[in-house]
């Protein structure tokens, strides 16, 4: 049998090196999203890339990806730190996303099949109920439900533009539910018949009244999340441990 060049070695390792970094991408992104990784702390990349079992090489690149994203920022010399919980960025981010919700919705009402309106009713149908409404369970099911109809748009870049809004607001919007005195359950499958009518206008104000936030709320909502973020202990955030200095 031929002996390997040295070519041949490195395209055999090109996969394996590729999946790490997008494994460790995925970690750290779950970690940044949920503030395992606290406002301004710097972030250890020893102590991580030991937690995560990987080399520091797939983690840089990680945390360089995830800095372009706006999930942690850099300082020069001084190394990776976890984002601001900064009330204007969220603000800003919840105005976009009304923004874009309603032009999903108004696409979604005029190219969703038949067969995909009647799988997003029986999907709505789905929501957890009174008593599971503040889990985490919860708010996945909520974020599900948005991207579905994102996906009936049959346009990737919504879907791919709402994705990214959010994993950013996931912590916050978490915290938010968790304050609530009581979820709306009925709100999903409202939305859901008045796309089955493909009611464009009934639709998009819907969506409007429900996702649309003052910022005085996220202010407050802001105040909860760093209250949780201090005082309870990691385990009990959603996401599991960090490394930090």
């Amino acid at each position: 049998m031929p002996e390997e060049n040295a070519d041949m070695k490195t395209a055999k390792t090109l996969p394996e090196e590729g999946g790490s970094t997008s494994r460790v991408y995925e970690q750290i992104r779950l970690m940044a999203m949920t503030y395992q990784f606290r406002p301004g702390e710097r972030i250890n990349e020893l102590e991580l890339a030991e937690q995560l079992k990987v080399s520091r090489t797939p983690l840089r690149e990680a945390l360089n990806r995830l800095v372009s994203e706006g999930f942690v920022t850099v300082v020069q010399g001084r190394g990776f730190f976890g984002r601001l919980l900064d009330a204007k960025e969220i603000y800003d981010l919840y105005e976009v996303r009304v923004t874009l919700e309603e032009a999903i919705i108004r696409l979604a009402c005029e190219r969703a099949t038949e067969e995909e309106l009647q799988e997003f009713e029986e999907f709505a149908s789905t929501r957890p109920t009174k008593d599971q409404g503040k889990s985490l369970e919860a708010l996945q099911h909520d974020e599900e439900f948005h991207l579905r109809i994102a996906r009936m748009t049959h346009n990737a870049e919504y879907v791919r533009l709402l994705e990214s809004i959010n994993r950013r607001i996931h912590f916050v919007r978490w915290i938010d539910m968790r304050r609530r005195p009581a979820l709306d359950m009925k709100s999903h499958m409202r939305l859901a018949k008045l796309l089955r009518k493909r009611d464009a206008n009934a639709c998009a104000a819907d969506a409007n009244t429900v996702i649309r936030r003052r910022y005085e709320e996220i202010v407050e909502v802001i105040r909860t999340g760093i209250a949780e973020i201090y005082l309870s202990p990691k385990e009990e955030l959603p996401g599991g441990r960090s490394g930090r200095q």
